[in-house]
């Protein structure tokens, strides 16, 4: 019987994407041929995986300090117009080579318009949705110029995507909306489920951690890297807890220090959640929904003027899955270590909560069966 081909299409930027599309990668393994393009972080957490995937290169998040800036973002795609043709060039020569059957898209715009164009089954995985329809969640105080021009963007490009793709997947973690026959809500996705991996007897054992203790978790955009460094002259302040940490922004093996052991990039990030306490990290999808379906207490702190982390954060406050450490300017160690104080008072009373959150972490195997079906 002959495999189908599918493209699969993944945005860049930040971990997020390329961690849950790896899990619809793995659910699609060995039932269709497979290639997978993407660029930025998301390219190189395939390669430290080693799993084969071409490169087109593109546009990271601009801006500073922990901040999302929509107008520099606007001005260097206007600077470029060229790069982003070359961008879709090699796309689509990548794409072409391949003779997919089916585009699978992670947030990725190239091979939207692409299967558009070939006039190929288009399915795209996005919580963009989910941004939209609980904007209104996020504090007032934090629904700036620049967020409210960031929700006009999303809502002319959802508008646009429904109206000429196929199919949407939205994963979501709070109430769903109804909002067309095109879109389809799912599970949460998660890259393995609490009971694939080893008990926590036999986890304590081979990572080598026999005390409890909170994960912390940052990596991916550059712009998230100023949380890292904040992080790390705040936690040895709480001196009666223990934290593991893990970051992209590392580059020694590990670091140990009083109350705290320092990481770069892990690829058993599942098993440290798994014997945690709770998660501490910036507001992005994935991880919060890993964190939901291991019933881990999240603390989130959203990048400052970024719409979905926003909403993420607010989400996660609304349905007590955690707290969240909004920032209106600069981060403040202030404000970022009495988050943290009270999220680690309050994390008993999260965790109880999240006994009763019904997800499962079965996304993927959704829709994998959807991209799989004629």
């Amino acid at each position: 019987m002959k495999l189908k081909k599918i493209l699969m299409s993944v945005v860049g930027i930040g971990l997020g994407h390329a961690t849950r599309s790896n899990s619809i990668y793995n659910k699609l393994k060995g039932k269709a041929k497979l290639k997978i393009i993407s660029y930025g972080e998301g390219y190189n957490y395939f390669k430290k995986l080693k799993i084969p995937s071409y490169d087109i290169g593109s546009y990271p998040y601009l801006g500073e300090e922990f901040s999302f800036n929509i107008l520099l973002q606007l001005m260097d795609f206007l600077k470029s117009p060229n790069k982003l043709k070359a961008d879709y060039l090699k796309f689509r020569k990548y794409a072409d080579n391949f003779g997919p059957d089916a585009v699978f898209s992670d947030s990725e715009p190239n091979a939207f318009f692409y299967a558009i164009r070939r006039r190929i089954p288009n399915f795209v995985l996005t919580n963009l949705v989910t941004t939209l329809n609980n904007y209104n969640l996020i504090p007032k105080e934090f629904r700036t110029k620049k967020v409210a021009l960031q929700r006009v963007f999303l809502r002319r490009l959802i508008d646009f995507m429904l109206k000429h793709g196929d199919k949407f997947f939205v994963p979501s973690f709070e109430k769903k909306v109804k909002y067309t026959e095109k879109v389809e809500y799912t599970d949460l996705i998660v890259r393995k489920t609490p009971s694939q991996l080893d008990s926590e007897n036999k986890l304590r054992e081979k990572l080598g951690i026999d005390r409890d203790f909170y994960y912390v978790h940052v990596g991916g955009a550059e712009i998230e890297k100023y949380l890292f460094m904040v992080l790390e002259n705040v936690l040895p302040h709480f001196k009666d807890e223990f934290f593991v940490i893990s970051s992209n922004y590392v580059t020694k093996k590990i670091i140990k220090k009083d109350n705290m052991i320092i990481y770069p990039f892990v690829k058993n990030s599942l098993e440290f959640l798994k014997l945690s306490k709770g998660l501490i990290s910036s507001a992005g999808h994935s991880s919060i929904s890993e964190s939901v379906v291991y019933k881990k207490p999240v603390l989130a702190v959203p990048v400052r003027e970024h719409v979905e982390q926003l909403v993420n954060a607010s989400i996660l406050r609304k349905e007590n899955f955690g707290d969240a450490c909004f920032f209106e300017k600069r981060i403040s160690a202030r404000k970022l270590k009495e988050s943290i104080k009270k999220f680690i008072v309050h994390r008993d009373s999260i965790e109880e909560n999240l006994k009763y959150a019904n997800f499962k972490g079965r996304g993927a195997k959704k829709i994998a069966h959807s991209l799989l079906s004629p």
